[in-house]
């Protein structure tokens, strides 16, 4: 038997017609629930819902990102299809083929359909051109931006969703950058409603400004991150580590020392994110990039003369990494409350995402509130600023991490 699936069904003032939705998707293969999402209805779709046997929650915040996300964090099963609460357009028999389609390594199952009168606009002009562009290993699918899906919500942080249309997109952008394959299947016609060109305009308009927001994340980047401990890590670079986490990307922190309370703050502040590891720093030998990850940022302290394996180890995976490009930045080091002597910051990330994770971690580890926010920038020097006397020293004791 295969896993269990929670369905999710995003409904706003739909009493005519979510009675029989729940009823179809009860009777198929592999459900075993369906978890309908009350979006602000003013009409008694709850209660028809319920009646019908569905599991009813209610997310009164109107968009269909709030209710995707209100009906992930409910669903019982890890393995959870979206679908729309019009399913009397569709063949239902067709969806079985979604979690037939699941399979190791596979992280996502889109359902593709097609629709005789409709040319695909947005999928045409906007949505491929985007991902061929900025997600080529998504290239392969003919409908990117399809609201019918089941997914592995275990690789994704639900409450990091965004609001809008654009959740269908952030919900394979996540699964894709968390190292799982993305895959298609068939799942016949549909004939939808004639859409008129305002339509049209406004879903651009949200679509684009999601890739845009995407651009400068570089979710397909995995961040490796060396230290010699949690406080390190929080003071130097978590605004930019749980930026990335907070998009969806990949991050493993290695530290020489991960077993103190520091540590274990860094844990509880970037526990919600699935694609976030915090490792000792003896098991870098074994790091590996993800299957779908296009570059490597390494982050790893500023040199010092008498603690030189958490360096020496960053550039060992930073020169494994011969089939992507790899780059390699210097986190400052502090000696009481001063930056060790020699660190030039040629490098500023952009972290706002990131910034409310860090206060928490910098109250945790201080015991006491802030008196400022944290600046929004984290600035690192590129490893290849460093005095040229400095290198031979540190890549003469590098080891390359194993392959496996």
């Amino acid at each position: 038997m295969t896993d269990p699936v929670s369905v999710i069904v995003p409904a706003r003032n739909e009493a005519e017609t979510i009675r029989k939705v729940v009823s179809i998707l009860l009777g198929m293969a592999d459900v075993g629930e369906v978890v309908v999402i009350d979006n602000g209805s003013t009409d008694d779709t709850a209660a028809q819902a319920d009646a019908a046997g569905a599991r009813v929650v209610s997310e009164t915040r109107v968009g269909m990102g709030h209710a995707v996300r209100a009906g992930i964090m409910a669903a019982k099963y890890d393995w959870v299809m979206k679908v729309d609460a019009d399913l009397d357009k569709f063949d239902t028999d067709l969806f079985a083929r979604m979690p037939a389609a699941r399979g190791p390594g596979i992280g996502l199952v889109k359902g593709a359909w097609h629709d005789p009168g409709d040319n695909m606009p947005m999928t045409r002009l906007l949505v491929m051109p985007a991902i061929c562009l900025m997600f080529p290993g998504l290239g392969h699918l003919r409908a990117p931006n399809s609201g019918l899906y089941l997914f592995n919500k275990s690789l994704i942080a639900p409450d990091a969703l965004v609001d809008d249309y654009a959740v269908d997109l952030d919900v394979m952008l996540r699964v894709h950058a968390a190292g799982a394959k993305v895959v298609e299947v068939d799942i016949g016609r549909i004939e939808h409603d004639v859409r008129d060109v305002p339509h049209y305009n406004a879903m651009a308009e949200m679509l684009l400004k999601f890739f845009l927001s995407r651009q400068n994340r570089r979710l397909t980047t995995e961040m490796v991150v060396m230290a010699q401990d949690g406080a390190e890590v929080i003071r130097h670079a978590l605004g930019t580590i749980a930026a990335k986490a907070v998009a969806g990307g990949r991050v493993t922190i290695f530290l020489a020392s991960d077993q103190g309370p520091d540590g274990q703050v860094l844990r509880k502040v970037l526990s919600p994110y699935p694609t976030v590891r915090v490792l000792p720093l003896a098991a870098a030998n074994t790091f590996a990039p993800g299957a779908n990850a296009t570059g490597l940022r390494v982050l790893a302290p500023f040199p010092q003369a008498d603690k030189t394996e958490v360096l020496v180890t960053a550039i060992g995976v930073h020169d494994a990494a011969r089939d992507i490009a790899s780059e390699l930045l210097l986190m400052p080091v502090q000696q009481g409350d001063r930056v060790i002597a020699g660190f030039r910051p040629d490098t500023a990330t952009e972290n706002e995402d990131g910034l409310a994770i860090k206060r928490e971690a910098l109250y945790h580890l201080d015991g006491k509130v802030q008196e400022s926010t944290p600046p929004p920038r984290e600035v690192f020097q590129s490893y290849g600023s460093l005095p040229e006397a400095l290198k031979p020293l540190f890549h003469s004791t590098a080891k390359r991490p194993s392959a496996g």
